[in-house]
């Protein structure tokens, strides 16, 4: 096969613990192996990402940086798998080396561009990451300062012990990867259109669904999935939800087996593309809306609508928040929103799309927007324990306001 600037380099490749290669680690499967799944972005992307990340750990002091969150590893060096145990990515002013288990080493190869794989038996976790910070902290000397950030459950506790037991300075930067990735190359934001497509199929799948008298809420939750996964290279990290009568009022439930409920049915779901995602709130109603369903939809719509409106590059968050406050008013004594207006979405792992730095669209965040971030505005309002709409809309910050990347409308959709 052939090898361009989306395929990723063969990286210098070892292991660390005693005894002999394995013999299956062959130079020519090796090189194999490493033609076998050109990624999305070229050699010049993922420099730009490192040399932000190294621009910022030299102003933060950082001899090194740990990252052991997988959606930041991704995002740094392309290396993706379907293994969940951490695999950590080191970063220092010149390098990139990657540690794995000896049966990651092929998903090494396959995706990733770092300097170096190191690898150890597929034994005890904690005997591994004892291996591999030893390796990573062997060169820094006597006092580095090593960041790792601890903002998220794929960093082990045990990390921080053994490295401070090393006799180097640890270091927790704020979110330090995580903002940097806040702002989507174009490339990246192509790869949320595309998402965005297999996002409309899922819509268009559970509309069909709906339409079928013995049509269920667990029956439209697999059609969607069946959908996002005919058009997707990748899974979702989360959903599909589909939420019918009034269980669409109590939040984050979701499908059980029961039949459509006359009224809103609530549906949150997500296309992925490379694992960046475009997620949806789309709202199914049988038999038409009460009042007060339609009270719903009305609030749904009007925040969606403020939010497109105000965001442009340079304005807070909190301002943004705030336009959208105002139009949606005073809310009735039973109605339920959780107050947030936005929340950056891309590139994700498991368990959810929300795999990033906090940077909402909120009262409390008065930092600006900046062109090249990407938001889903989840515009849910439910009356508590009775019924719920959502209509959302996942859009790009761009020079000129907000620009919608999912198609469709974000309207109450009548199936019978």
């Amino acid at each position: 096969m052939g090898r361009d600037q989306h395929s990723p380099p063969q990286p210098d490749v070892a292991g660390l613990a005693s005894g002999a290669a394995p013999e299956w680690l062959t130079p020519e499967a090796a090189a194999t192996v490493a033609g076998a799944e050109p990624g999305p972005f070229t050699a010049g992307e993922y420099r730009a990402r490192l040399d932000e990340v190294r621009s910022r750990m030299a102003g933060a002091g950082l001899d090194a940086l740990l990252v052991f969150r997988p959606s930041s590893v991704e995002y740094l060096c392309g290396y993706h798998t379907a293994e969940t145990a951490p695999q950590p990515l080191l970063v220092t002013e010149s390098d990139t080396r990657l540690y794995v288990p000896d049966l990651e080493v092929g998903r090494a190869l396959a995706t990733s561009r770092v300097g170096s794989v190191r690898f150890c038996g597929y034994t005890d976790a904690l005997v591994s990451l004892r291996t591999f910070l030893d390796d990573a902290v062997a060169g820094l000397g006597t006092g580095a300062r090593v960041g790792v950030e601890v903002g998220h459950a794929s960093t082990p506790p045990q990390a921080v012990e053994i490295l401070r037991a090393r006799e180097v300075g640890v270091v927790h930067p704020d979110h330090l990867v995580e903002r940097v990735r806040l702002v989507l190359s174009a490339a990246e934001i192509g790869c949320v259109e595309q998402a965005a497509s297999a996002t409309a199929a899922g819509t268009d799948a559970a509309v069909a669904e709906a339409r079928r008298p013995e049509a269920t809420d667990s029956s439209v939750a697999a059609a969607i999935a069946g959908a996002l996964f005919e058009r997707a290279d990748s899974p979702s990290a989360w959903g599909p939800v589909v939420a019918t009568g009034n269980r669409a009022g109590i939040p984050h439930s979701s499908w059980v087996g029961r039949r459509l409920a006359p009224g809103p049915t609530f549906l949150e779901f997500s296309g992925a593309h490379q694992r960046y995602h475009a997620p949806v709130m789309r709202t199914l109603v049988l038999g038409g809306l009460s009042p007060g369903d339609r009270r719903l939809a009305d609030l749904s719509r009007t925040a969606l609508a403020a939010v497109l409106e105000a965001a442009k590059p340079g304005v807070p968050c909190s301002e943004v928040a705030e336009h959208a406050w105002r139009a949606v008013g005073r809310l009735p004594g039973d109605v339920v929103f959780h107050g947030l207006f936005g929340y950056p979405v891309g590139l994700a792992h498991k368990p959810h799309w929300m795999d990033g730095a906090p940077f909402h669209i909120a009262r409390g965040n008065h930092e600006p927007l900046q062109s090249g971030m990407v938001f889903h505005i989840p515009a849910s309002f439910r009356s508590f324990g009775r019924s719920g709409v959502g209509l959302s809309q996942t859009f790009a910050v761009e020079e000129q306001g907000a620009r919608v990347l999912t198609p469709g409308p974000a309207d109450v959709a009548e199936v019978r």
